[in-house]
């Protein structure tokens, strides 16, 4: 008996598998058939940009020299900020240009962070986060608890390179470099 099956049937089994059906897919029909290929990265579909490498691809332009920077004494939360422009500029997209707006009329999204405690943590499902070691359970490392000055602050002065046209957009620029905002907003913290 011949049994003929199509990789993408493959490759959704793998996704909802776990554990050792993982591995019994792997063994039956290779790594190299389970796991989908990577879409090539393209300004038309902002969900092919799911790394830094990818919006340098898309943009067609070269990635920044990390080991010059830090040689020099460039802190890695500048090189986050500069890995997030990059990414931003990816993700509006091939028509999208985004304007400042002086009547106020226009809307723009930017991904939103908060400081949870551990209980919260523990208490949520679906919360996308990175533990901190050293400012859990202790007094703001911030300086002050206010939320006007943790990473929450949603004022109008956060500036325009990163925001997006679309909440949609701005929940996956924040989900999807969730270690490169932390880098970014957190400075020198340490992650657990």
């Amino acid at each position: 008996m011949k049994i003929e099956i199509e990789k993408s049937m493959v490759e959704a089994a793998y996704r909802v598998a776990c554990g050792n059906t993982k591995e019994v897919l792997t063994t039956l029909f290779g790594k190299e058939n389970c796991k989908p290929s990577k879409a090539t990265p393209t300004l038309d579909d902002y969900k092919t940009i799911q790394e830094y490498a990818d919006a340098c691809v898309a943009l067609g332009c070269a990635p920044i020299d990390e080991g010059a920077l830090r040689s020099v004494g460039v802190r890695k939360g500048i090189i986050a900020l500069i890995k997030l422009e990059t990414i931003s500029r990816a993700l509006w997209g091939r028509n999208y240009q985004p304007k400042p707006d002086a009547k106020g009329e226009s809307r723009f999204y930017f991904p939103w962070f908060a400081l949870w405690t551990e209980s919260e943590i523990n208490s949520t499902n679906d919360l996308v986060y990175i533990p901190v070691i050293d400012a859990l359970g202790r007094l703001a490392g911030l300086g002050s608890a206010y939320t006007n000055n943790a990473p929450s602050t949603a004022d109008a002065y956060v500036g325009s390179r990163l925001w997006q046209e679309s909440s949609e957009k701005a929940k996956y620029f924040g989900q999807q470099f969730i270690g490169l905002w932390f880098d970014y907003l957190m400075c020198n913290v340490k992650k657990a």
